[in-house]
């Protein structure tokens, strides 16, 4: 976990462009490792014991989120809900309460529509779960989003989590880490 200490540390100073490129080259690199392996890595392939399967005897479920992480992809959001309800869909959408300014119009819209809220973090500069000062520091802010926004999930930015201290957060649900996904840390 050092070297994401280390990247976090480091991350203002790079251009968002750079980092993005950066990214996609990591993306690629895990890719070609990880090609049997993704999405279903075979140890979690099977149903959990005693798991009576999907309503309605569906094969899967599809959940669709979207961790809004800059000012752009909040002004967005309205445009990818208008495609989202014309395709029958419908998504949680996951704003920085203090990355950007984040607009209750925006969200009252989204909620209207029959889309959920989230909080993504609070100013995804992956500190959230640093150390623990770091974490009590920001887990009152974070829990008054919460209230504020009615909202009952949390994604910690990157997937950088801390199972334990997220269990204080007033939650209903995390999606802060996957079973299986070799494009997150």
């Amino acid at each position: 976990m050092n070297h994401y200490k280390y990247f976090y540390a480091i991350k203002p100073l790079i251009p968002r462009r750079l980092q993005i490129r950066l990214r996609r080259m990591l993306a690629l690199m895990k890719r070609k490792i990880h090609h049997d392996k993704w999405p279903i890595h075979p140890a979690t392939s099977r149903p959990p014991e005693g798991w009576t399967g999907w309503p309605g005897n569906k094969k899967f479920a599809l959940v669709l989120s979207h961790d809004v992480d800059t000012a752009k992809g909040h002004d967005n959001a309205l445009k990818l809900m208008e495609l989202e309800k014309r395709l029958g869909f419908r998504s949680s959408f996951n704003f920085v309460p203090e990355g950007y300014p984040v607009s209750s119009e925006i969200r009252e819209r989204l909620v209207e529509n029959g889309f959920a809220i989230g909080v993504h973090g609070l100013t995804h500069d992956g500190k959230i779960f640093k150390n623990r000062r770091s974490f009590e520091e920001r887990a009152p802010r974070i829990n008054r989003y919460l209230k504020e926004w009615r909202s009952a999930g949390f994604h910690a930015p990157s997937m950088l989590s801390n199972l334990d201290w997220i269990s204080e957060l007033d939650i209903e649900y995390s999606c802060s880490t996957f079973d299986t996904d070799p494009f997150e840390p």
